[in-house]
């Protein structure tokens, strides 16, 4: 027979394989522990937004055509040229106070040089006697751009230079004369060049001298 110490020693024991017992049957192997009671669940990542078929950005227009930077060698227009008795500071002074005064805002200014180009600005040909333009290059080879032959309105810009000479002060200026045309080959209007016949220079010099008071040699 066994002690009777040793009773209370095997049954507590077996209480304990017990309560073990039950706890693995409690949790399976490969189930997932539940999180604490005060533990949030993690936040669930919203899916990217699709975008829509056909929602692309558009792509931007094309800037609309505009006169060429640079004026092409054949239609260029010569400078009217005139020389007076007068010192070249007054008369770039003068040239200056005209161009605003007759609606030419000088954009352009060299003082250094006493160069000027003005804005550009619209014009009529009911304005001027006679034609400001002279006809159109005509239509062949590489050149492709249809316009009229009598010009009825536009934008003009002038161009003045002062310089100093032995007989007096000259001035030369020049006008840049650009009419709507029609481009054939790609289909679009543009501004282009005409050459200048220098009725719109010889208006303004005339303009310029009656406010000067002064005649040209």
């Amino acid at each position: 027979m066994q002690p009777a110490a040793c009773r209370p020693f095997r049954a507590a024991l077996l209480g304990t394989i017990l309560i073990l017992a039950s706890g693995v049957r409690a949790l399976p192997s490969g189930s997932p522990q539940e999180p604490p009671a005060d533990t949030a669940p993690p936040a669930e990542t919203p899916p990217p937004a699709e975008t829509p078929p056909g929602a692309e950005a558009a792509p931007e227009s094309p800037a609309p055509e505009g006169a060429t930077p640079q004026v092409p060698p054949e239609n260029q227009s010569p400078f009217l040229t005139r020389i007076y008795r007068i010192r070249p500071a007054k008369l770039w002074k003068g040239l200056l106070e005209t161009l605003e005064a007759e609606g030419f805002p000088p954009e352009e200014i060299g003082a250094e040089t006493r160069t000027v180009k003005s804005s550009f600005v619209e014009f009529s040909q009911d304005k001027y006697p006679t034609q400001v333009a002279e006809p159109p290059m005509r239509l062949g080879g590489s050149y492709h751009i249809l316009q009229m032959i009598k010009v009825k309105q536009g934008k003009v810009s002038l161009e003045g230079v002062v310089t100093p000479t032995r007989k007096g002060t000259e001035l030369r200026l020049r006008a840049r004369i650009l009419v709507m045309g029609l481009d054939r080959v790609r289909r679009v209007r543009l501004l282009v060049d005409r050459r200048s016949t220098g009725v719109i220079e010889a208006d303004f010099i005339h303009r310029l001298e009656t406010r000067l008071g002064i005649e040209h040699l």
